[in-house]
């Protein structure tokens, strides 16, 4: 289980930093969260600014690394809920960190549905409704992801006391 979590650890490391990379041009002034930004519109004015300050084929490019990185992620913080979950003494814990590896699983397949739909954004076919899915899903997944992200936080010290 070690070696898994490290490999995933190190493929989520390098993933996210290829996607600061290669999506370096993304973030300006005017969209300083970079490929967030696209992530978040609702309205179809902020995807037409958007478009006509970046580089289309660097956003095509940036979404389909992403698929990759959220292959590392959500393997890294399943691996990692389980692997701090045996550690807790209180099986409430315990439960909560095998609910949580798959909670992980959900934010991918958001993930997931927010780039297919945004791949379509950037084609030109979208609609208010499929902007609106788009932040929604990404909101969620961001949401599930924060909730995953601290309960590490709170199990880490317990797993390296308990170790």
């Amino acid at each position: 289980m070690r070696q898994k979590l490290f490999v995933a650890a190190f493929a989520c490391i390098l993933m996210m930093a290829t996607l600061q990379w290669q999506g370096a041009n993304l973030k300006r002034n005017s969209s300083p969260r970079g490929i967030v930004e696209l992530e978040m519109a609702t309205q179809p004015r902020q995807v037409a600014f958007l478009m006509e300050v970046w580089d289309k084929s660097v956003v095509k490019m940036n979404i389909w690394i992403d698929f990759l990185f959220i292959v590392s992620y959500v393997a890294f913080l399943a691996l990692a809920c389980e692997a701090v979950s045996t550690k807790w003494e209180n099986q409430n814990f315990k439960i909560i960190g095998l609910t949580l590896a798959r909670v992980a699983v959900v934010a991918g397949v958001l993930d997931i549905g927010e780039n297919l739909l945004m791949l379509q954004t950037i084609a030109g076919n979208f609609t208010v409704v499929s902007l609106q899915m788009t932040h929604y899903f990404a909101t969620i997944k961001f949401t599930l992801a924060a909730i995953v992200l601290i309960y590490l936080m709170i199990s880490i010290p317990v797993s390296l006391r308990n170790n």
